[in-house]
């Protein structure tokens, strides 16, 4: 009994978090192949979000529930496009609005009613010329790249106080207790590209035909939360947001000389040292 007493939190942690991770996976591996699926149809479609939400919320059935008859499905694919509202964000981060400022072809602007990058006769164009704006040739214009972020107590706390703030949408599948999963896409078009309302702007690619080196900006170093319970459910500082090198010491608020100030959800409490 005094053995299991001390192994026993541990080796209920460890097997806690392997059951976890296996289900990270299996979701990452549906994820994955639904944001594959989604970059395919889009190809097809004229890289239409519409053509790719569509598509990607269908390949996301098995993640739902699947089914075993046409009602199951229906049903599953309702749930996959009723979680998908607000909880994923599907970013097409190529063709970009310089793609279509450099490739765009005015006789194409009738038949969509939108500036659209020819994707027919590639055999007999030009693909090696490299224009300015967007750094791009014609075969690489014609690129579609998705991004696609998709939002255990431990794991998800420690992740979510690891946050730097940097990415809005990340936070709030924090907030909601998910894990946000993201997913990078390239296919080649099949389609004449078609610009969206609000296309991805990346300047300074041109440069005649020479990209510039952005540089790599170091990330904020984050100090972890102190924490009272092995499934740091209750931390010492209920404030606590991480700080940039160094420690931060606990704060004692209304709390009594001798007490320590925990955070015990849902309310703060203040316990005796």
């Amino acid at each position: 009994m005094i053995e299991f007493t001390i192994v026993g939190p541990a080796l209920t942690l460890i097997g806690t978090l392997i059951l976890q991770f296996t289900f990270i996976f299996n979701a990452k591996n549906l994820v994955n192949h639904a944001g594959f699926m989604a970059a395919r149809a889009g190809s097809m479609g004229n890289a239409t979000l519409s053509s790719i939400e569509n598509a990607y919320a269908q390949a996301l059935i098995p993640l739902y529930g699947g089914g075993l008859n046409n009602e199951e499905i229906v049903a599953s694919l309702v749930k996959a496009r009723a979680d998908l509202i607000g909880n994923a964000r599907i970013e097409i981060i190529n063709p970009t609005k310089e793609s279509f400022d450099d490739w765009a072809d005015t006789s194409l602007k009738d038949k969509y009613q939108a500036r659209a990058i020819p994707n027919a006769g590639m055999n007999f164009k030009d693909l090696t010329q490299v224009k300015n704006n967007s750094g791009q040739t014609l075969q690489a214009a014609n690129l579609l790249k998705l991004k696609i972020p998709l939002a255990s107590t431990l794991m998800q706390m420690l992740m979510k106080w690891s946050d730097s703030g940097t990415d809005s949408f990340a936070t709030l599948m924090y907030s909601q207790r998910r894990l946000p999963l993201v997913s990078h896409i390239t296919v080649q078009m099949h389609s004449d590209p078609i610009e969206p309302e609000k296309p991805v702007s990346i300047v300074g690619l041109g440069s005649q035909g020479q990209p510039n080196d952005p540089g790599f900006t170091e990330p904020e170093a984050r100090t972890p939360p102190v924490c009272m319970t092995a499934g740091c459910t209750v931390i010492v500082d209920p404030v606590y947001s991480g700080t940039t090198g160094g420690s931060k010491s606990p704060q004692l608020l209304d709390c009594q000389p001798g007490d320590i100030l925990c955070k015990k959800m849902p309310s703060p409490v203040c316990t005796a040292s």
